[in-house]
C-alpha cells in the first residue's frame, strides 16, 4: 500500500543496514563489503512565473547533483509548461520530477534559457542569484507549496540577474543622438527597430542541401526532460537561430526590453543602446527599419515605413567600431540616408566556465559598515621625511593591509607581451636632457632609471613615443615585462623593523608588480583584504585628446578583458573582488563575460575643467540609467558629486544600485563621516594607515636613461640613500646590476 507523509513527518536519513549473524570466515571476511547504493527520489520541483515568456524561452533548474546539471549553465533541466490552477493573474506553473539523491542537501536554482534544438544547447537568459540558493535537506519530505521564481523566501527582495554569454556573442549597437546624415532631405524624428536575420541556402527538398550540424561537446541532450525530448520542431521551423534584441533609452527610467512593434525614438537627445544575444554572429545579418508620423497625422495613426538599410557581418570588424548604413527608401527603394552605427562585440570567455552556484554581482549587505579602501595601496606616491611611499607596489599594499584596509584600489594595465602588471599612468615621460640635475629631480619627481644596454631615444621613438616639450611619451603597453623589471629606483622608504632585509624591502617597492604576484602574496591573505580592480584604458575628452598625453590603445578589447579575467578567476579564491573602470564598453564586457564579481562604473570630477566625451560618463543621470539597464553593482562617484548632492545615493539605492566614492576631499575625515551619513558602501582614499595624511605628495613619475657621463652619480645616489636607509651599500650595485 502507498505510504502518506505528512508535514510533521520525517524521512529517515540513511536507510538501515542489516547485519548477518556468523559471517563467514576465510578469505571472504577480509574482503571490504561493498558500498551501499545511493538513496534517490523522485523528486517533484514546481515554480511559478508570473511574466509571459518569450519565444524558445523556457524554465530551467540547475543544482549540485549530476541530474541537475552540477551548476553547468549548458546543461540545466528543462521544466513542463502547466497552467496555474490556483492563480487568478494567469501566470504559469512549470513542472518536472526529476531523481536526485537524498544522502546530501540538494542546492538548486530556478532560470529562464534559451533553447536551441539545432545546436542542443540551453543559454541562460535570467536567473535566481541570491547568495544562498535554495535547499532541500536530506530529511525533508515532499509535501511543499510550489515555488515562486525569483523569491527564495517570502521576506526576501526579487534577486534575479541578466544572463552572461556562455557560447553566444553579446552585440552592442548604439545610437546616440540621432546618427543620420541627412542628405537633400529636411531633418525629421525617425523611430528605429533592429532585426537579426540569418540567410541560409535551401536545396530542392527540405532534407536535402541543408548542412547538418554536429551536436557540441558540451550537450544538453541527457538533460532534457521529457516535455522538450519528446517535443517535433522540425515540421514548424525550418532554420531556428538565437538572435535577441532588447533595448534601453539610457535617457530614460527603463530597463533593457523588447522592442515596440515600430522601433524606439532616435531625436538627438535619446541615448538608445541596443542589447542582441546573438548564436552566429559572423553569419547574422541585421536589418534596420526607420519609421516615421506623418506631419498631419491623427492620433490613432500609426507611422509609416520611411526607409531601411542592412548592417554587414563583415562590417564589424574587430571588437568595436563605428560602421555605416546606407538607408534606401521603404516604396522607392532609392537611397535617402546613411547613418552612422557604434558597435561593441561581447564574445564569450574561452577557457574558464562560469558556474550557477554563487554570484557576488549586485549582492550588498545592508547592515554592512562602509568600507575603508586604500587607494593605489598607500595612496599617491608621497614623500615623508627622507623616505618615499610608492604607489601601487607590493610595499603600499602590505602598508594598507597593516591599517586594516577592507579592501585596496591598484591599477592594471597590460604589457607589449601580455602581462597584467599594476601601474596607473598610460605612459612613461622620459626625460630628453642628457645631464639632468638629478638633486632637484628626487625632491618633487619620482625618478625611474632605465639602462642604456637595454633602451636608447630611438629605440623609444621606434616604439611609438612621441616628443613632447621637454620628454618623450612612450605608451606603456609599448614595453615588455622584462624591459620594465630593469628599472631602478633611488629612493625608497626605509625599514621600520627587521623583519626583512634591504634587499627584499627594495624588492617589495619596485613599481610594475605582477597582478598575480599579489594573489599569491602571503602577507596579502584572501580572507583578510579585497581588492577593487581598476581597468585603465585611455579616454577621450572632450576636445577628442587622449586623457593624460596617453595614445589610441592597440589591443583589441575581447583579449584585453579576457587576459584580465583569467588571472582574477583562476587565482582570487575567496578574495572579496570589484572590478572598475571609467570606460562603459569595459565594464559591460566584465559584466557579461562573467557571473561571479560586480562591477562598478567610474565618474569624472564634475568641478573638473576637463571632461570625458562619452556622456555615459560625463553625465550623473546617464550613468546611473547605464548601470540599471545592463544591471551592474553601482558608480564609483568622485567626493565633489556627492558633496554638492547629497541625495544622490538615495537616488542610485531606487534603482537597486550601490555607491563608491573616491577624490582629494575623502582624505578629510570629516568628509567621510558625511559619506558614510549618506549611505556610500565604501570610501577610496590616501594615507589611509594615517590618522593625521602626514606627507607630500610628488609631482608625477618621471623616467631617464643612463649613460656613462651620468651612470656614476647615479651610482653614488644609490649609496648615498642605502647607507642613510639600511646603514651600508648594496650589495647588488646599480653598475653591476646594468652590466649583467
Amino acid at each position: 500500500m502507498h505510504r502518506w507523509f505528512f508535514a510533521n513527518e520525517r524521512e529517515e536519513c540513511e536507510p538501515k543496514v542489516e547485519v548477518e549473524e556468523g559471517g563467514s570466515g576465510g578469505d571472504e571476511a577480509d574482503q571490504a563489503p561493498p558500498p551501499p547504493p545511493v538513496p534517490t527520489t523522485d523528486w517533484p520541483f514546481c515554480v511559478i512565473y508570473h511574466k509571459k515568456l518569450a519565444g524558445n524561452e523556457y524554465i530551467g533548474i540547475s543544482g549540485n547533483c549530476h541530474s541537475l546539471g552540477d551548476w553547468n549553465p549548458r546543461e540545466v533541466y528543462v521544466l513542463a509548461k502547466t497552467d496555474c490552477a490556483d492563480c487568478f493573474c494567469k501566470c504559469h506553473q512549470y513542472e518536472a520530477e526529476v531523481k536526485i539523491p537524498r544522502n546530501i542537501d540538494i542546492q538548486y536554482r530556478y532560470c529562464v534559457v534559451v533553447y536551441d534544438p539545432q545546436l542542443d544547447q540551453v543559454y541562460v537568459r535570467f536567473w535566481e542569484a541570491q547568495l544562498q540558493p535554495r535547499v532541500i535537506r536530506t530529511c525533508q519530505n515532499m509535501l511543499k507549496g510550489c515555488d515562486c521564481f525569483g523569491h527564495p523566501n517570502e521576506d526576501e527582495t526579487d534577486r534575479v540577474n541578466r544572463g552572461w554569454a556562455t557560447s553566444e556573442t553579446i552585440v552592442h549597437l548604439r545610437l546616440f543622438n540621432a546618427p543620420f546624415l541627412w542628405q537633400c532631405q529636411k531633418p525629421r524624428l525617425l523611430y528605429v527597430r533592429i532585426q537579426p536575420m540569418f540567410e541560409t541556402t535551401v536545396g530542392p527538398c527540405p532534407n536535402d542541401g541543408v548542412k547538418k550540424v554536429p551536436t557540441p561537446r558540451h550537450s544538453s541532450i541527457n538533460r532534457l526532460s521529457r516535455y522538450l525530448a519528446s517535443a517535433d520542431r522540425s515540421a514548424d521551423i525550418l532554420e531556428i537561430r538565437l538572435a535577441y534584441v532588447e533595448v534601453a533609452n539610457l535617457k530614460g527610467t527603463r530597463p533593457l526590453e523588447f522592442q515596440p512593434k515600430f522601433g524606439v525614438r532616435c531625436g538627438p537627445e535619446d541615448l538608445q543602446l541596443f542589447h542582441c544575444s546573438i548564436a552566429f554572429p559572423a553569419e547574422t545579418l541585421y536589418r534596420l527599419d526607420l519609421y516615421t508620423y506623418a506631419h498631419k497625422a491623427r492620433q490613432d495613426e500609426p507611422p509609416y515605413h520611411y526607409g531601411y538599410g542592412f548592417l554587414q557581418p563583415d562590417q564589424l570588424l574587430g571588437s568595436e567600431g563605428t560602421a555605416q548604413v546606407k538607408i534606401s527608401c521603404a516604396s522607392t527603394h532609392r537611397p535617402l540616408i546613411e547613418m552612422c552605427v557604434w558597435y561593441l562585440l561581447i564574445r564569450p570567455l574561452e577557457g574558464i566556465a562560469c558556474e550557477l552556484s554563487r554570484s557576488f554581482e549586485r549582492h550588498w549587505r545592508r547592515g554592512h559598515l562602509c568600507m575603508n579602501i586604500g587607494h593605489r595601496g598607500s595612496g599617491n606616491t608621497y614623500r615623508i621625511g627622507g623616505d618615499v611611499v610608492r604607489e601601487n607596489t607590493l610595499y603600499g599594499f602590505k602598508q594598507a593591509a597593516a591599517g586594516n584596509a577592507d579592501m585596496v584600489e591598484l591599477d592594471v594595465q597590460l604589457t607589449q607581451d601580455g602581462q597584467v602588471v599594476v601601474h596607473h599612468d598610460f605612459v612613461l615621460r622620459f626625460l630628453m636632457q642628457r645631464m639632468p640635475s638629478y638633486e632637484e629631480l628626487l625632491e618633487t619627481q619620482d625618478l625611474l632609471v632605465f639602462p642604456y644596454e637595454k633602451l636608447n631615444k630611438l629605440m623609444l621613438l621606434a616604439m611609438g613615443g612621441s616628443k613632447r616639450k621637454d620628454h618623450i611619451a612612450v605608451p606603456l603597453e609599448a614595453f615588455t615585462l622584462d624591459q620594465l623589471r630593469d628599472v631602478k629606483v633611488l629612493r625608497f622608504a626605509g625599514g621600520k623593523g627587521c623583519d626583512l632585509s634591504c634587499d627584499q624591502m627594495l624588492q617589495e617597492q619596485r613599481p610594475f608588480p605582477l597582478l598575480l604576484d599579489l594573489f599569491q602574496h602571503e602577507d596579502l591573505p584572501a580572507s583578510g583584504m579585497g581588492f577593487n580592480i581598476e581597468i585603465k584604458w585611455p579616454q577621450l575628452d572632450e576636445s577628442r585628446r587622449w586623457e593624460g598625453g596617453s595614445f589610441k590603445p592597440t589591443f583589441d578589447r575581447n583579449f584585453y578583458v579576457d587576459t584580465i579575467l583569467e588571472v582574477v578567476l583562476q587565482n582570487a579564491g575567496t578574495r572579496r573582488i570589484i572590478f572598475s573602470s571609467f570606460d562603459a564598453d569595459i565594464c559591460a564586457m566584465i559584466r557579461y563575460k562573467q557571473n561571479l564579481y560586480p562591477v562598478a562604473l567610474l565618474t569624472e570630477d564634475p568641478k573638473s575643467s576637463i571632461q570625458y566625451a562619452d556622456e555615459r560618463v560625463r553625465d550623473f543621470d546617464t550613468a546611473v540609467q547605464m548601470c540599471n539597464a545592463l544591471e551592474f553593482f553601482g558608480l564609483s562617484l568622485h567626493a565633489n558629486t556627492l558633496l554638492t548632492e547629497p541625495s544622490s545615493v538615495a537616488f542610485l539605492n531606487q534603482y537597486h544600485l550601490n555607491a563608491l566614492a573616491w577624490g582629494d576631499p575623502t582624505t578629510s575625515l570629516s568628509v567621510r563621516t558625511n559619506l558614510k551619513r549618506y549611505g556610500v558602501v565604501g570610501i577610496i582614499y590616501d594615507r589611509l594607515d594615517q590618522l593625521d595624511q602626514a606627507g607630500e605628495e610628488m609631482e608625477g613619475t618621471v623616467c631617464t636613461i643612463d649613460s656613462v657621463t651620468t651612470r656614476k652619480v647615479i651610482e653614488e645616489t644609490e649609496v648615498e640613500e642605502w647607507r642613510r636607509k639600511c646603514g651600508y651599500a648594496s650589495a647588488d650595485s646599480a653598475s653591476n646590476v646594468f652590466r649583467d
